[in-house]
């Protein structure tokens, strides 16, 4: 779906909640595939959407595989805006997977809907280095999506979802989160980020010692 870039700079000069994702709308095409999204199986094709001439993008035969990754990290709250046409056997999935190695912690089931707005929230992992979305087609039936945007929100509640084998240096609230099973808080110098506790105190100026949140070890 087609939103004119002065109205969409004015919004995000505006408001917080951009798009976080490339090209949320299916506009830019490059030939007969689409300029942001990678194709890794199956076959597309520009269509029309709610209007003959705004345009999205169809997901053509039962195996499509369409992924990005969106320049985000650490976003404590995802919201997904999806507007689609899917019938009701046709199987789509929108997946996140939050360190871009290849395991999805999120699968949610597109519903059908005839271009009728859908959104949901995701609670996302308290820290993370990288998104990969992908959008899945699983089954025949017809799919046509003209927008599905990710942005960030201030609505989720609950439990962030979990995500293990962080990194040293991850945020972390427990040793089952870090692959060396070590979380742990520590002390740095305020102006260079050095470590430093009562034994090792911070250089001139480069204090004061101060409590950092815990960490992967």
């Amino acid at each position: 779906m087609r939103i004119p870039l002065l109205l969409v700079s004015l919004t995000c000069l505006s408001v917080t909640g951009c798009p976080l994702d490339d090209d949320p709308g299916f506009d830019d095409w490059c030939g007969d595939r689409l300029c942001h999204w990678d194709l890794a199986d199956g076959d597309i094709r520009k269509a029309p959407t709610w209007h003959d001439r705004d345009h999205g993008v169809e997901l053509v035969g039962p195996h499509v595989t369409l992924t990005q990754r969106p320049d985000i990290a650490s976003v404590a709250c995802l919201e997904f805006k999806v507007i689609a046409d899917i019938d009701p056997a046709a199987a789509v999935y929108v997946e996140l997977d939050f360190r871009g190695d290849g395991t999805s912690e999120v699968r949610e089931r597109i519903p059908s809907a005839k271009w009728q707005p859908i959104s949901f929230l995701v609670n996302a992992p308290t820290w993370y280095d990288a998104v990969a979305l992908t959008i899945r087609k699983e089954s025949d039936g017809h799919a046509v999506l003209a927008r599905l945007e990710l942005g960030d929100s201030e609505a989720c509640t609950g439990t962030p979802l979990p995500l293990g084998d962080r990194p040293p240096g991850a945020w972390c609230d427990n040793m089952t989160e870090c692959a060396s099973g070590a979380c742990a808080p520590s002390q740095i110098c305020a102006q260079t980020f050095a470590a430093c506790d009562a034994t090792t105190p911070c250089a001139d100026g480069a204090g004061p010692c101060v409590d950092w949140p815990a960490t992967c070890r």
